[in-house]
């Protein structure tokens, strides 16, 4: 993305006498610290032995490479064209890393183990994907927070008290992988306070609407799983109820049964679970947010200001959108900036796009776009709302009970 100057005449003086034109109008591409965090991959074990040390090390640092690589494309392109990506065999996947650095090094005679970390280079991963055919997602969701409810046959469901294997599971998780960053709450006295299991099933906005702030989080993701039979014994069953809400409506509600495998320790069988609901989640976000680089367009939009510190923050937000391609300014004054801006995708992506970055792009009553720092559209009653953020796969089949072509968005206490 490029942000330039299209006419300067417009720009007052006031504005210029607070900073230079290039600080008011140049930005980056995309922030490095933004490009740094998706393109990096971190924590990647090795462990390979060989005739020396050195060969191992060799040996490992290449495994490392490729075992990067793949967790990188599992990050960004949906598992339906995975299959598309070209197989980067050694020496070929270092072309595409710009550096990578070593934690936890441990060395015998023969024998190299440690935790690699890996920063890939983003405009060569985007040209070969693009090259290939492949879809892909750069856009990162605001942090989600997961409640794991948890109860077995019979019991009463319970959130913060223990035993609950399904809380220990999520907390058991390892870092972020995906895009949709995963917030499971400590337990303490204000999550404790924010929520219980009781309130959380019944979709309490007050409620979940406290436990996402605790955590700086857009929506809550209530997992309420329910345990068949016992783990100990094998042939366990988890059926689990997932719940999306965010600002105070739920979005969606999907339904999955899990079922213990021939030899699954409790622990796995738990954390395989949370797995898959993760996966679902991350999948869904992926389909929704997949850059389409043949359909690119432009709109003008207008920007309300209240002052020099409103103008840099919109400017510094717009560019950590994958999406925007270009922005050109046409007017800059004390109370309002007009631009252009180019982008990939519809405006319903861009929209849901601009969200995670607290940007909010609406249509005002004259037809006109408008991009505001508040939340909230400034155009008044005929303000269009973004389209809600649906990070679990929408093409679900229905519950059971429910009709296909119902509307799966019905007042808790009706499902």
């Amino acid at each position: 993305m490029r942000f330039r100057r299209r006419c300067s005449a417009s720009i007052p003086a006031f504005l210029l006498a607070f900073a230079g034109v290039a600080a008011l109008l140049s930005v980056a591409a995309v922030p490095a610290s933004a490009q740094s965090d998706i393109y990096t991959v971190r924590g990647v074990p090795v462990d390979e032995t060989a005739g020396t040390a050195a060969e191992a090390r060799q040996a490992a640092i290449s495994a490392g490479h490729q075992a990067a690589f793949v967790r990188l494309v599992d990050r960004l392109v949906p598992k339906a064209q995975q299959g598309s990506v070209p197989v980067l065999g050694p020496g070929l996947v270092e072309f595409y890393v710009l550096d990578f650095s070593v934690n936890n090094e441990r060395t015998s005679a023969v024998r190299y183990l440690a935790e690699l970390n890996f920063r890939f280079n983003p405009q060569e991963v985007r040209t070969l994907l693009r090259n290939s055919g492949v879809g892909f997602a750069e856009t990162r969701s605001k942090p989600l927070v997961v409640l794991p409810v948890f109860g077995a046959e019979g019991e009463a469901p319970r959130l913060w008290r223990e035993p609950n294997p399904w809380r220990g599971a999520w907390a058991q998780r390892g870092p972020d992988e995906g895009l949709v960053p995963v917030r499971v709450p400590l337990g303490d006295l204000s999550d404790v306070a924010s929520v219980d299991a009781a309130r959380a099933l019944a979709g309490d906005a007050t409620a979940l609407g406290a436990i996402a702030a605790n955590y700086g989080a857009s929506a809550v993701l209530v997992a309420h799983a329910t345990l068949r039979g016992d783990p100990a014994l094998g042939g366990a069953r988890l059926d689990i109820v997932i719940s999306r809400y965010e600002q105070g409506r739920r979005l969606t509600t999907t339904r999955d049964a899990v079922t213990q495998q021939d030899g699954e320790a409790g622990a796995g069988f738990f954390a395989r679970a949370a797995g898959g609901v993760d996966a679902a989640v991350q999948e869904a976000w992926k389909q929704q947010n997949v850059l389409q680089f043949g359909n690119r367009r432009s709109i003008a939009v207008f920007v309300p200001l209240t002052g020099l510190s409103d103008w840099l923050t919109v400017k510094q937000r717009l560019g950590g959108v994958a999406a925007i391609q270009a922005v050109d300014v046409n007017t800059l004054t004390r109370n309002e900036a007009k631009m252009e801006i180019s982008f990939v995708g519809d405006e319903g992506r861009l929209t849901r796009a601009l969200a995670q970055r607290d940007l909010f792009l609406s249509l005002r009553e004259d037809s006109n776009w408008e991009l505001t720092l508040t939340g909230r559209p400034a155009g008044g009653a005929g303000s269009i709302q973004p389209p809600p953020d649906r990070s679990l796969a929408p093409d679900q089949p229905p519950p059971p009970g429910q009709p296909p072509g119902s509307d799966p968005l019905l007042p808790p206490e009706t499902q």
